[in-house]
């Protein structure tokens, strides 16, 4: 007995005109959608990311820039005899800038300054630093929302976070140990660590204070 078999065929449906079409593609995206989403998320990584990574670039650049200026001043503090030191006001708008005097100036002790503070202005000492203008013309201030949260030198209380601030470099060559925090207020901060001897600048990405630090 000879079994027949037909073969099943699919038939396809073509749309033949404008109006089959669009009933065609109604189920998917058209070129020109999918030419809109591709041009949002081009602007998104145009426009977007570097917004967001803004603040990360600003404190990494300024971190640097202090790191190779601290080796700077410790230079030349050597090469011409003179005491160095970086001055940083804290507060809303952050700056520093590099002073010098002749010889070797002591740094001033916590009670000394807090003497000096009860003077009035024409019976205190002349400060023997000026600006080292070599070095910073002026005085550098910071990128928007970016701010020093704190220098801490061992020669102080504690912490300073609010005024002026102090690191010294000594004709030697030897720099005051220094813990200096550069922040957005928020969540980013990052600290800068002076080592005393080669005024080499240590950079950590979190926020690190003297009593963090272990020495030998």
């Amino acid at each position: 007995m000879d079994v027949k078999v037909e073969k099943a065929t699919q038939k396809t449906s073509i749309p033949k005109n404008y109006s089959d079409l669009k009933a065609f593609n109604r189920g998917g995206f058209t070129l020109i959608e999918v030419m809109i989403v591709l041009g949002i998320l081009g602007f998104v990584l145009a426009f977007g990311l570097p917004a967001l990574r803004k603040p990360q670039n600003n404190i990494r650049q300024v971190s640097r820039q202090l790191a190779s200026l601290s080796r700077e001043v410790r230079n030349q503090a050597r090469m011409k005899k003179m005491t160095h030191r970086i001055v940083f006001r804290l507060g809303d708008k952050g700056a520093y800038w590099v002073e010098y005097a002749p010889g070797n100036v002591l740094i001033p002790s916590e009670a000394t300054l807090e003497k000096m503070k009860r003077l009035d202005q024409e019976d205190r000492p002349k400060d023997p630093f000026q600006k080292a203008t070599r070095l910073i013309k002026d005085e550098k201030e910071l990128p928007n929302q970016l701010v020093f949260g704190s220098v801490e030198t061992p020669n102080g209380k504690g912490p300073v976070t609010d005024g002026t601030a102090y690191v010294y470099y000594s004709p030697e060559g030897l720099v005051e140990r220094a813990v200096i925090q550069v922040t957005n207020k928020k969540q980013l901060t990052w600290t800068l660590i002076l080592n005393p001897i080669t005024g080499h600048a240590d950079i950590v990405e979190k926020a690190i204070s003297l009593k963090d630090l272990k020495f030998e």
